[in-house]
């Protein structure tokens, strides 16, 4: 019953927005007792507490305001799950640097393992984390840092690897992804272990004189990172979300799609870099003297005025 009341708490605030706009003033944070703060956490904190299973004391008595501090608290306390179930936690890390950057509810799965429903707080289209509204919002996989069901909830979790390996999608495998491009392996950052990604691991570990088996343990993850330490990043050197071209996934694709949309161009909003979405950056490109190769770089984000993703 926790779950279910959990989400019927969290849908009934749907359409919440702070008051005035872009203060964060809300009862979300006056409950918490931090109003004027971003308050995606706190909305989630609140939520558990109506339906009866309170978080406790993380940052503070009644829950936690840090996505990160979350993550942190929850990592150590053995907490992180890789099943997700409706009512669990979710926390975002949209750029692949390590930080948590928004957090909300999982709801339900759209597409098995890779996009999902989320109720969130504190979001909006177009700014995810400081949009001021409590939405309930489609999201992708690899843009995940961590899904967390919490203790309170009284059921026993499976431990989570903190291995890699082809299948896995998280925003630690974009993480990953733009290690790797940093060290001079070629592969699409896109948070999706697929097989590019795989052979791009097994060479790091063929020249490194280990056993290929692809798996990136914490272990190989050091010397990845020490190889970075090491090597000369000049022209190695990449900014998650800066080209996006054919392939790609994620929420930096809906980004650009909705955009794209927005502008009269011909595409959808899946979050996959189709032949489609391809197309509709060409004619933008074309009509916009941009040169017309179908891949949304900083000039196109810029046309497009899009500020960041």
């Amino acid at each position: 019953m926790s779950r279910e009341l959990i989400l019927k708490i969290a849908s009934e605030e749907v359409g919440t927005k702070e008051s005035p706009k872009n203060s964060n003033l809300t009862k979300y944070g006056a409950w918490y007792g931090f109003d004027g703060y971003a308050w995606c956490a706190m909305f989630v904190s609140w939520v558990y507490h109506k339906a009866g299973d309170p978080l406790g004391k993380i940052n503070d008595d009644k829950g936690y305001r840090s996505c990160q501090s979350g993550y942190n608290h929850w990592r150590a306390s053995g907490e992180l799950t890789s099943s997700p179930r409706p009512g669990d936690i979710v926390l975002y890390d949209w750029e692949g640097d390590g930080k948590c950057d928004h957090t909300g509810i999982f709801v339900k799965w759209i597409t098995q393992n890779k996009k999902f429903y989320a109720y969130e707080g504190n979001t909006a289209f177009g700014n995810n984390s400081d949009g001021g509204e409590v939405m309930y919002r489609p999201r992708f996989t690899n843009n995940v840092k961590a899904f967390v069901s919490p203790i309170v909830l009284g059921e026993n979790i499976s431990p989570v690897s903190l291995d890699l390996k082809k299948g896995d999608i998280s925003s630690i495998v974009l993480e990953l992804q733009k290690l790797l491009t940093a060290i001079g392996y070629k592969v699409l950052i896109d948070g999706d272990f697929g097989a590019g990604t795989e052979k791009a691991v097994k060479q790091f570990q063929k020249d490194k004189g280990l056993i290929a088996d692809g798996i990136v343990t914490p272990a190989l993850r050091g010397l990845m990172e020490e190889t970075k330490i090491h090597k000369s990043s000049g022209a190695n050197r990449y900014t998650s979300g800066s080209y996006l071209k054919l392939g790609a996934t994620g929420n930096a694709v809906a980004i650009l799609q909705e955009a794209l949309s927005e502008n009269g161009y011909d595409t959808e909003t899946s979050g996959v870099f189709d032949k489609k979405t391809g197309m509709a950056i060409k004619n933008f490109q074309k009509d916009h003297r941009l040169k017309p190769d179908g891949i949304a770089g900083p000039e196109t984000f810029a046309a497009l005025k899009i500020k960041s993703i």
